[in-house]
């Protein structure tokens, strides 16, 4: 039994990835992130009762900018890394999926890793992350994957 796929890094891709790490990977850092949010909502809201109107707007603006600035910032890096990396840009990578292993070829070369050596597999709604370390991850696209072989991959999960 043997499936096969191709994926390539697109900027999208690399959004999902971020997006899909902080959820799933970076619990710790998606609840500061919470906490803070919810701090700012507790102060816009004690601004309002002791009738700070200045105080509120502040609390406001913390509780905007804070995540637009995360957002922007993280959009920034990811353009900045695909843009810079002509690699990355262009390769396609075809997987191929064995009862042991999984293996990537593109033009580039080949390589394969046991399950037993994957990280973690993450999936998405979009898409399954095969793990290698903490920030390292080979990207299956689920709409370019038979329906067998994401059964597979849900099977090979942890």
């Amino acid at each position: 039994m043997s499936y096969e796929t191709q994926s390539q890094w697109t900027i999208d891709e690399l959004k999902k990835l971020n997006k899909a790490t902080l959820i799933g990977m970076n619990k710790a850092c998606l609840a500061l992130i919470i906490v803070l949010e919810v701090v700012f909502v507790g102060g816009l809201i004690v601004s309002f009762v002791i009738g700070s109107i200045k105080l509120a707007f502040e609390f406001a603006i913390m509780l905007i900018g804070f995540p637009l600035a995360l957002y922007l910032i993280t959009n920034f890096r990811i353009r900045k890394e695909y843009n810079t990396n002509k690699i990355l840009q262009n390769t396609v990578t075809t997987f191929r999926f064995a009862e042991d292993r999984v293996e990537s070829v593109s033009d580039r070369g080949s390589a394969f890793v046991k399950y037993d050596e994957i990280y973690k597999i993450l999936e998405t709604d979009t898409n399954f992350y095969l793990f290698l370390s903490k920030n390292q991850a080979l990207n299956i696209i689920k709409a370019n994957c038979s329906d067998e072989l994401i059964s597979f991959l849900r099977k090979k999960k942890r």
